[in-house]
């Protein structure tokens, strides 16, 4: 993905950071609700601004629950730990930025590999949102201000930074010993998974989709991660409104193979409506207007799930009304929905920000989902994050996608 950063999800305002997605299936398995069907993992709620690490994780426990069956819920404390160490021994960094990109989480993932929830830790999985990130954010911010890591050279102190974090995560001495056994004390060795339960990227097996060698017709590949993270692609939103119809019917071909599509935007928390209407639980620019300005912004991370569009021959395909492509006349509505007529009324995606909260309207029936209206994602938009007196700059929300081989 391009290097942008997202970090604003939790309803913090930061100017280059975005936020985070999650799921509404509660037993974890692939559905069949929607026009088209990609197998998601339960939705879970960031603490702090690292949906970025949400998302990713969206991403591949979806392409590990296709190639195995298996829910493998992944520890986004566990990356966030190794991007906190990153910023402070190889940046010398004196305050912690939880804002990321999908470039930065491959290098996690492929440096570090990945774990269980419960095996780095033990609470997170008992609930939607780890409270051991937001606090050990506050722990080891106090620790570069005026704690151990205030002293500039300390930061290049491996031993004493694993050490530092290992506390302020609270780390039990049995984790403590196989982040050393796994990468050193200091941390310079190369991931050593054995006897320890790190997966390596190269032993976590993964399925996609890839229409490389056929544009018309995906095959699919069961393949470890590490091929996953060489394979993936981002796309950027057109700035030209000609070419965005092409681009967005590449991302229809992708979620009518079921694949879980990422998508980075730009979120501006007043467009979000709460109300009992039918735009319920979907950012457009209806609310947005009648907000009268700009709210809460940030940029945000968020997998795809299924889309609302409108067609010549067919009328309304509405999302969460399944369509079989085994059958002619829904295949001939599929086929129909990537025409160039057609126009998508919205894109809908599993976010990070939990399920059911009264300050964060969801779709109806879709717990921790959310409708992205195109008038919205195609804006433009007022774009003043972090300031709350002057609003000068524009944006088009819709940033990247990032599509599997061939797409």
């Amino acid at each position: 993905m391009a290097l942008r950063w997202y970090a604003v999800a939790t309803g913090v305002s930061a100017a280059l950071l975005c936020g985070c997605a999650s799921s509404h299936d509660s037993s974890g398995g692939a559905r069949s609700d929607g026009i088209v069907d990609v197998p998601q993992t339960p939705v879970e709620r960031q603490s702090i601004g690292n949906c970025w690490l949400y998302a990713e994780a969206s991403w591949i426990e979806s392409m590990h629950l296709s190639a195995t069956g298996e829910v493998f819920d992944i520890s986004q404390s566990y990356w966030t730990y190794w991007h906190w160490f990153d910023q402070i021994a190889a940046q010398g960094a004196n305050t912690i930025e939880t804002g990321g990109n999908n470039e930065i989480g491959n290098r996690i993932v492929a440096l570090r590999g990945l774990v269980r929830g419960a095996d780095f830790v033990a609470t997170d999985p008992n609930g939607e949102m780890s409270e051991r990130q937001k606090s050990a954010l506050e722990a080891i911010q106090r620790e570069l201000a005026s704690g151990r890591l205030s002293a500039f050279s300390g930061r290049g102190n491996g031993a004493l930074i694993r050490q530092v974090l290992d506390d302020a995560w609270d780390l039990p001495r049995e984790t403590r010993a196989w982040l050393d056994r796994a990468f050193g004390a200091d941390a310079s060795r190369a991931l050593t998974p054995q006897d320890t339960p790190i997966v390596s990227p190269g032993a976590f097996q993964v399925r996609y989709a890839d229409r490389s060698t056929d544009s018309e017709k995906a095959a699919f590949k069961t393949a470890s991660l590490s091929h996953a993270l060489a394979d993936w692609h981002s796309v950027p939103y057109p700035a030209d409104e000609r070419p965005r119809r092409d681009f967005l019917v590449r991302v229809q071909k992708a979620l009518h193979d079921r694949q879980p599509v990422l998508l980075s935007w730009d979120v501006d928390f007043n467009a979000l409506e709460s109300g009992n209407n039918e735009r319920r639980g979907s950012f457009n620019m209806t609310t947005l207007r009648a907000a009268g300005g700009p709210g809460t912004q940030g940029g945000h991370m968020v997998v795809l799930e299924d889309y609302q569009a409108t067609t010549e021959s067919f009328g309304l395909l509405r999302a969460g009304t399944t369509l079989d492509p085994n059958q002619p006349a829904d295949k001939s509505k599929l086929d129909a929905a990537l025409l160039p007529s057609t126009q998508i009324q919205f894109l809908r995606v599993k976010n990070s920000w939990g399920t059911f909260r009264e300050d964060r309207g969801t779709v109806p029936g879709f717990p921790g989902y959310h409708d992205l209206y195109m008038d919205y994602l195609n804006g433009p938009i007022a774009w003043c994050p972090g300031s709350s007196w002057f609003c000068g700059g524009m944006t088009i929300p819709l940033r990247t996608v990032g599509l599997p081989p061939g797409y």
